[in-house]
């Protein structure tokens, strides 16, 4: 059957890379400084991703990022998301403690929907399905 588009843009899932975007530089850089720490002394690295690194290192046990964490996540990390959201809020008010970090979308939603759940309508499928399982509300928000 002729469809009235060319393309299919698959953005159901999230997958930023998949939809060829570009990996952000700053993060992969701050992530190779704080598993690798020896990195901190080449000078391919820029000094704000050496600044970063060391502030994750400091707030992980035994200042290593292959520690365990709180499990909501790595705090000093909650509070730059936080600060992100803040400044891109336009100055709007988040604390560190209301953020949880998770390893994507799905798994969030299977950890923390427990008594209720509101979410952007429309819907990813993969919310109606892991919430199916769980003895609280779904609610839309339009």
């Amino acid at each position: 059957m002729k469809k009235p588009f060319k393309d299919v843009i698959k953005a159901n899932i999230g997958d930023a890379h998949a939809m060829q975007n570009r990996p952000i530089t700053f993060i992969r850089q701050v992530m190779a400084l704080a598993t690798y720490p020896t990195l901190m002394s080449s000078p391919d690295f820029p000094e704000d991703a050496k600044k970063r690194a060391k502030a994750v290192l400091a707030g992980c046990g035994g200042s290593s990022v292959g520690s365990y964490s709180a499990s909501p996540g790595v705090e000093v990390i909650r509070r730059h998301v936080a600060e992100y959201i803040e400044r891109r809020d336009g100055g709007i008010k988040s604390h560190w403690s209301n953020i949880i970090l998770c390893a994507g979308a799905s798994e969030g939603i299977r950890v923390r929907a427990k008594n209720a759940l509101m979410y952007v309508s429309p819907k990813m499928d993969i919310i109606a399905f892991f919430f199916s399982g769980v003895s609280g509300r779904l609610e839309a928000v339009h």
